[in-house]
């Protein structure tokens, strides 16, 4: 078991060393986060849950690093692939404990957990680490999926389950601890994706009436059928049970007419929650993305014959914007050249399109300030 107090004299990762700091709690140990608060202050903390299952059914658990002293909240949802056929679940992984953790948080170098950084924004907030570990895009209701072609037998995808868990937690927590005054709710790559089909639980457990910014990097839903296609859609609803993460109330609110109720999420949050800020980051030629909506190609044909062409994945992020996303007055895109994949991982957000970082553009977002840029 790895202790905390070799991960804090990592410093450009936390806080600086002290004598004071105390060590990881046992294993399979159930903690409340009011201990965690307590017993190991900014100290990021191991918090493994019974209720929380990976996609192997083993339990998991989430990283909480809390600030006593902060009334602020950022959630982090990590990436990590998807599961859908033999060849994508082989680079998905299917369990994620302490050590994976540890190992996981000592190998990040994103801004976020800088926390002696004077450019990071969040230093001394309270901050939430997802892991990820059940293939379904943090997003599946589905306790025991059957993975076609080729795939594992008796999956338990059920990342949004694991997230209800940790909201639980979190509101408890908070409830006893004098409220929230902000939320970020933020996903790279899988977790990217996760961020608006769990941004419904989000609003309803922990953050009504709080002030809240929803951080999409990487996860690009397209409305190009050609892209999202029907069978890929098919393929993921029949195996994650998507639907049962969106709202009741999801064809009352929305307005316009889409292929797919997922496509729905950018249009309900932006009526349900206008006082919410919404932001989208993307590489037009997002090389790890082209690859999975390659399997949508040719009517899923398994495998597929290769990824779209980024040229295609460019102009279905142009098609969103200009068709929708350029509508909903509190989204804002940030699109940039290139074939990276995600944003948030950089550890100093200096990203920048047209002399606007990507610190600077989200410190716009959760103001409301925010413009929509695009290389």
């Amino acid at each position: 078991m790895k202790k905390i107090l070799i991960l804090l004299c990592f410093s450009y990762l936390f806080v600086a060393c002290s004598d004071g700091d105390t060590v990881a709690p046992p294993e399979n140990d159930e903690l409340s986060l009011q201990e965690v608060a307590t017993n190991t202050p900014n100290t990021i903390t191991w918090v493994p849950r019974e209720d929380m299952k990976s996609r192997n059914g083993d339990d998991m658990g989430y990283g909480a690093l809390l600030n006593p002293d902060s009334d602020k909240l950022f959630i982090f949802l990590d990436g990590g692939g998807a599961c859908f056929n033999e060849l994508t679940c082989a680079f998905n992984l299917n369990s994620f404990g302490e050590d994976n953790f540890y190992d996981r948080i000592e190998s990040e170098n994103s801004l976020i957990l800088n926390r002696i950084n004077p450019e990071n924004q969040f230093a001394g907030w309270n901050f939430i680490f997802v892991p990820y570990a059940t293939g379904d895009v943090h997003s599946g209701n589905n306790a025991s999926a059957e993975v076609p072609n080729g795939g594992p037998d008796g999956q338990a995808m059920v990342g949004r389950n694991n997230i209800s868990v940790i909201l639980n937690d979190l509101k408890t927590y908070f409830d006893n601890n004098g409220g929230l005054s902000e939320i970020v709710f933020a996903g790279s790559s899988a977790g990217g994706f996760g961020v608006m089909p769990n941004y419904f639980q989000l609003k309803t457990i922990l953050a009504s009436g709080v002030p809240t910014t929803a951080i999409v990097d990487a996860g690009q839903l397209f409305l190009d059928e050609n892209l999202l296609t029907p069978c890929l859609v098919n393929q993921w609803e029949s195996l994650w049970n998507l639907t049962a993460s969106l709202p009741a109330d999801l064809n009352t609110v929305v307005q316009n007419d889409y292929d797919y109720n997922i496509q729905k999420v950018y249009e309900y949050s932006s009526i349900k929650y206008p006082e919410d800020n919404f932001g989208f980051l993307s590489y037009y030629e997002d090389g790890t993305n082209t690859f999975f909506y390659g399997f949508g190609q040719d009517d899923c044909a398994y495998p597929p014959a290769g990824p779209i062409s980024g040229i295609e994945f460019k102009n279905g992020l142009i098609d969103l914007q200009d068709n929708l996303l350029s509508q909903l007055n509190n989204w804002k895109v940030f699109y940039k050249n290139g074939t990276s994949h995600v944003f948030l991982s950089d550890s100093e957000f200096d990203q920048t399109i047209n002399g606007t970082t990507l610190n600077q553009w989200i410190q716009d977002l959760r103001q409301g300030n925010a413009v929509d840029i695009l290389d």
